[in-house]
């Protein structure tokens, strides 16, 4: 029986236990008690990856392009063509 399981958790952060993910989706090893715990907490992003033999490499969250931002100029306040 497996002692330890691999968890996804959405969001970078630590966990109550000390346990830290680095990226957003990243995907580490805890025990599989704990596991259970975090798996129950409503809205907290965390999921039991399931299939071990083929897991989602961590690199790969790390490594996933980011959708770029498009930023639009803003109008002046003080622009005539706004005056009304």
């Amino acid at each position: 029986m497996l002692n330890r399981i691999r968890v996804r958790k959405a969001h970078t952060g630590t966990d109550s236990a000390g346990h830290t993910w680095p990226t957003d989706g990243a995907v580490i090893e805890v025990p599989v008690e704990h596991a259970l715990v975090l798996a129950r907490i409503p809205d907290g992003g965390f999921t039991i990856i399931e299939h071990a033999e083929t897991p989602e490499p961590v690199e790969a969250a790390e490594k996933t392009p980011k959708a770029a931002t498009v930023r639009t100029p803003r109008a002046k306040t003080d622009d005539p063509a706004l005056a009304t």
